[in-house]
């Protein structure tokens, strides 16, 4: 099964089941993150939340953030 395929059988289940999914695929994501680079991930978080509320800087939306994930990653 390819990832597109999965990804459309994924979206044919039910909203609380999309829900679990995601929450077993992020935390799935988070366990791979060395503990290591989590106390610098928060702060780099907290920073540029700070930009944005700011208007400082300009934020992207969700479909250019994925965009941009996809090319990044070569699956575009």
């Amino acid at each position: 099964m390819n990832t597109e395929q999965l990804i459309a059988d994924a979206m044919a289940l039910p909203l609380s089941e999309r829900v679990s999914l995601a929450q077993a695929l992020w935390e799935s994501i988070d366990a791979g993150v060395p503990e290591a680079n989590e106390r610098a991930a928060v702060t780099e978080a907290v920073r540029r939340d700070k930009e944005l509320s700011s208007r400082d800087v300009a934020g992207r939306t969700h479909e250019e953030v994925m965009q941009a994930a996809r090319r990044a990653l070569e699956c575009d």
